[in-house]
């Protein structure tokens, strides 16, 4: 639900939009730039991305506007996809090809390339350790490791546990690689093509990166910067905005009345009876849920307004996770 297309909002005063947009960002652009023009073009200030893309990176880039920012962590953790490109032979200090050329290995072309690269790749796959970057806007003593990379401070950097799903879609064409890859949050795409260009022992860096796919958000979703523009100037933003809920499409849900939805924003937690019988307007809920875990709720007039987790409590089995929305 668009709360642009049917909030009240009080007589005289401006609607702001809400729901998701999803920009296809260019190249060159920061995530941040791209808020900050997502921002100036619907004259708004609340708003932000769902997952930082380096500025030399393309494609999908989800950023929650109004309401929508209340589940913008919780798209962070959504797996990613991306298509890969890799140079073999020359290593960078950013381990992409922004970055100052720091060794150069010629590639030996009596060995088969094409068969080395597969059997490296083939053995990312799976949960791996891997150490962030120098430069990555992850904070170390309250400072991003790129602002220390900058001064050309060096600093330990603890490994973290990520997962590569799959490697798909490989080309050879020695020294350039190209593939696409499914991983869990918190992968450095950078930080792959290096390390397969240290197991290959010529080291690599990453020359392109194209986001394909965020959760279950994909290109078809995106809208351009200018098309979003072009969409407020013909006053059909609905064409480009989806809603709040857009990004928590795998969620389970359930329905309540305005009665319980009313109740729920003022912080009580529905009781097992108001769950099976919602006394008020709306549809009866049924049952509880699926399954233990988190749910979007709707109103029957409000739409999707909050998000609660059902737990095993007998008498209330839903926690009050995040009100999206406490007006009709």
């Amino acid at each position: 639900m668009i709360r642009a297309a049917s909030q009240q909002a009080p007589a005289g005063a401006a609607v702001q939009p809400s729901g998701v947009l999803v920009i296809d960002k260019p190249e060159g652009w920061t995530s941040h730039d791209v808020v900050a023009r997502v921002r100036r073009i619907l004259q708004t200030r609340k708003a932000g991305h769902t997952g930082t893309l380096d500025p030399m990176a393309t494609g999908v880039l989800p950023v929650c506007v109004g309401d929508a920012t209340k589940v913008a962590g919780l798209a962070q953790a959504a797996d990613k996809v991306y298509q890969v490109t890799v140079k073999l032979g020359v290593a960078t200090d950013t381990q992409d090809r922004t970055g100052t050329v720091t060794a150069v290995t010629p590639l030996d072309p009596a060995l088969d390339w094409d068969g080395l690269v597969r059997a490296r790749l083939a053995g990312m796959v799976g949960g791996m350790l891997q150490t962030p970057p120098m430069y990555a806007a992850v904070k170390m003593g309250g400072e991003p490791l790129y602002k220390k990379a900058r001064r050309g401070e060096v600093v330990e950097r603890a490994p973290r546990r990520i997962t590569i799903h799959a490697i798909t879609d490989v080309v050879v064409a020695a020294p350039e690689v190209r593939f696409t890859v499914a991983c869990g949050k918190g992968t450095y795409v950078r930080t792959l093509a290096a390390d397969l260009g240290d197991a290959l022992g010529v080291g690599a860096h990453l020359t392109a990166l194209r986001r394909t796919a965020c959760g279950l958000v994909g290109e078809a979703d995106a809208v351009t910067l200018a098309g979003l523009e072009q969409a407020v100037l013909e006053g059909d933003i609905a064409r480009v905005m989806r809603g709040e809920d857009f990004l928590l499409a795998d969620l389970p849900a359930l329905v309540v009345s305005e009665y319980t939805a009313q109740r729920m924003v003022q912080g009580i937690a529905p009781t097992v009876s108001e769950w099976a019988h919602d006394p008020g307007d709306g549809p009866a809920v049924g049952s509880v849920s699926p399954a233990p875990g988190l749910c979007r709720v709707y109103g029957a007039a409000r739409g999707f307004f909050a998000l609660v987790e059902i737990g095993t409590d007998p008498v209330r089995p839903a926690r009050i996770r995040r009100i999206i929305k406490n007006r009709v």
